[in-house]
């Protein structure tokens, strides 16, 4: 049962990452766009980021930890060890996989430190020039969308690990 606590704490944090996503994405951001007062529209939007972050970075630090201790709990019957992991299917997905993730802490680090601080910044200026919210807004949902992407692939990279008659056939 205790080998059962980290791959579901894992899952969780996964769910908790990607699923607010999509509702911003889907449902909330448009909805705040709906908002024609400005200065509450960008209240909103503070409120609703700030949060998420939080929320987000949390999510990542529980996937990174419990990722790295899901690692000594891979194998099952099959021993697997650095030197043999490429071996197998595993070791090429189990790559791939942390390319993928890489990707998608990089871009939403990009996101949280530079385009959302300035996005927001824009957004709360009465004056801001709306070529360049745009331009921004743009940017934004490249890199947002991109990550998404990122993640439910590496999400699917996790499943095929999962599923150890595939991922220990030799590569």
């Amino acid at each position: 049962m205790s080998d059962a606590v980290t791959p579901w704490l894992h899952i969780l944090a996964v769910s908790v990452w990607v699923g607010p996503q999509f509702f911003l994405f889907i449902a909330a951001l448009p909805a705040i766009r709906t908002i024609e007062d400005r200065q509450a529209r960008a209240r909103v939007m503070r409120v609703i980021v700030t949060r998420f972050g939080w929320l987000a970075w949390a999510a990542m630090a529980v996937i990174v930890l419990t990722g790295i201790s899901n690692l000594f709990q891979v194998g099952g019957d099959t021993p697997l060890s650095w030197s043999t992991a490429f071996d197998f299917r595993y070791g090429r997905i189990f790559a791939e996989k942390m390319v993928l993730v890489g990707i998608t802490v990089g871009l939403t680090a990009v996101h949280t430190l530079v385009v959302g601080p300035r996005q927001l910044a824009l957004n709360e200026q009465m004056n801001a020039d709306p070529t360049q919210v745009a331009r921004l807004r743009r940017v934004s949902i490249a890199i947002s969308v991109t990550s998404l992407i990122a993640s439910v692939l590496a999400i699917f990279m996790g499943a095929l690990l999962a599923n150890h008659t595939y991922s220990f056939e030799p590569d």
